[in-house]
C-alpha cells in the first residue's frame, strides 16, 4: 500500500490508531483483556472531543441526526480524499458507507500490524465513531452492520 496516495489527515487517523493498538496490545500481554476496554473508552472520549472540534470547525449547531452527517462529512471527507463516504439519512437514522476504492485508516493498520481488521475496528474505530456522534448528540447509538475490506456499513440512531 503506496503512503503518496492517502491524505495527510488519513495518514494521521493511521498514525493514531497504530500508535493506540501498539500500547494497548503491550498493555493487554501485561494486564489482560482489561486494557482492551480501557483503550475503547478513552478512544470514545478522544471522539467525543474530536466531534466537537469538528462541530465548531464546520459550525455546526443543533443535535439531530443531519448534524450528526454534516461532522462525519467534516470528519472524515478530508481524510478519505478523492473518494468520499456514502450517506443516507432515513428517519432519525443515519447510514455511513464506505466501499473500495475507499480506505479507512483501520484497514491500513491491521494490515501494517497483521491484526485482525475487526479487532482493530471494534477497539479504536468503532469507539470513536460512537465518540464523534454523541459530541452531536450525547443520546446517539452506533451499530456497525457490516465490516470489510471492501465494504463497512455502520449507522448512527438518535432516539
Amino acid at each position: 500500500m503506496s503512503k503518496e496516495k492517502f491524505s495527510q489527515e488519513f495518514m494521521g487517523g493511521v498514525q493514531l490508531q497504530s500508535a493506540l493498538m501498539g500500547l494497548t496490545l503491550a498493555f493487554q500481554r501485561k494486564y489482560g483483556d482489561e486494557a482492551v476496554k480501557t483503550t475503547q473508552a478513552f478512544v470514545e472520549q478522544m471522539g467525543t472531543r474530536m466531534g466537537n472540534n469538528f462541530k465548531e470547525k464546520g459550525g455546526i449547531k443543533g443535535s439531530g441526526i443531519k448534524e450528526v452527517e454534516r461532522v462525519f462529512h467534516v470528519w472524515l471527507d478530508p481524510a478519505v480524499a478523492p473518494n468520499k463516504l456514502k450517506t443516507s439519512v432515513d428517519g432519525d437514522k443515519l447510514s455511513v458507507t464506505r466501499e473500495i476504492p475507499t480506505m479507512c485508516p483501520a484497514i491500513v493498520v491491521a494490515k501494517q500490524m497483521n491484526l485482525p481488521l475487526e479487532m482493530v475496528c471494534n477497539t479504536v474505530a468503532l469507539p470513536m465513531f460512537k465518540g464523534v456522534a454523541k459530541a452531536v448528540n450525547p443520546k446517539a447509538k452506533t451499530s456497525n452492520i457490516q465490516m470489510g475490506e471492501q465494504k463497512c456499513v455502520d449507522t448512527v440512531e438518535i432516539s
